[in-house]
């Protein structure tokens, strides 16, 4: 379902002054979004870009925590020109954090976490289902699922089986049109390669975060891959990181001819 033309017009404007959200040009039309991150380069900056992108398009996000902390969140959205702790107070943002409830589990003496894996996913689904659905009633133009990085149930000892069901759990809500995923997830093994494999064939736009294959560059800090449903070519960039964002330019070019 596409939104209007007003609204895809404050989504333009938001980007053409954002230049990874320019390079990424995610669109109202795009229901599942994954992001891949390969070898020892983190991919965390473009869901931090995306929750810009979300918010500012007047949105609202149930946000699952499996990798950083609400801090590291907060701090990143302040340098993008957001205040993620302000969203989550005036209920734009509803977090699900399971490593969280874990450590309380823990603290309780309770084996929630270690016996049953396959109730881990369901009980960890049925809270997103919930948040989710609050959150459409609540009322906004989309509400999106964003998991940042689902690879980290695997270090939960939790069978690649179940991650997969949890998965399709998790897709079945765009059932709703007015539901999108963005799943994060890092390739380490076999088993996070079969989690990417799996979301890539249901996405409607792959984003692969890789670093340079010539190695550091004082110029750039690695290489941006962007695969979207339906078109045969591969749009790639590289990108740059600064303390207050990202800069993308296209190979070949200079980061310092473009961004002085």
């Amino acid at each position: 379902m596409r939104f209007s033309v007003r609204l895809d017009g404050v989504l333009h404007r938001m980007a053409t002054i954002n230049p990874l959200l320019v390079s990424l040009d995610i669109k109202s039309s795009d229901r599942v979004v994954s992001i891949k991150e390969n070898g020892n380069v983190d991919s965390n900056f473009v869901i931090t870009h995306l929750i810009k992108q979300i918010l500012g398009d007047g949105n609202r996000m149930c946000f699952v925590i499996l990798h950083n902390t609400l801090g590291h969140y907060q701090n990143v959205g302040k340098r993008l020109g957001y205040d993620f702790l302000k969203q989550i107070e005036e209920g734009r943002i509803r977090t699900i954090e399971p490593l969280k409830d874990i450590v309380e589990d823990i603290g309780n003496e309770t084996n929630y976490f270690v016996d049953d894996k396959e109730q881990v996913v369901k009980g960890l689904f049925k809270s997103i289902k919930s948040t989710m659905e609050e959150l459409v009633e609540a009322g906004s133009s989309r509400v999106y699922l964003v998991i940042d990085d689902i690879s980290h149930l695997l270090d939960l000892g939790i069978d690649l089986k179940y991650i997969i069901s949890f998965i399709n759990y998790c897709l079945s809500l765009i059932n709703d049109e007015r539901i999108s995923v963005v799943i994060n997830t890092h390739v380490c093994s076999k088993s996070d390669e079969i989690i990417c494999n799996n979301l890539n064939y249901v996405s409607d736009v792959v984003i692969e975060v890789m670093p340079l294959k010539t190695g550091v560059s004082r110029e750039v800090t690695g290489l941006l891959n962007i695969e979207k449903s339906g078109k045969e070519q591969v749009t790639q960039f590289h990108f740059k990181a600064y303390d207050k964002g990202i800069k993308t330019f296209h190979l070949g070019e200079s980061v310092y001819n473009l961004y002085k």
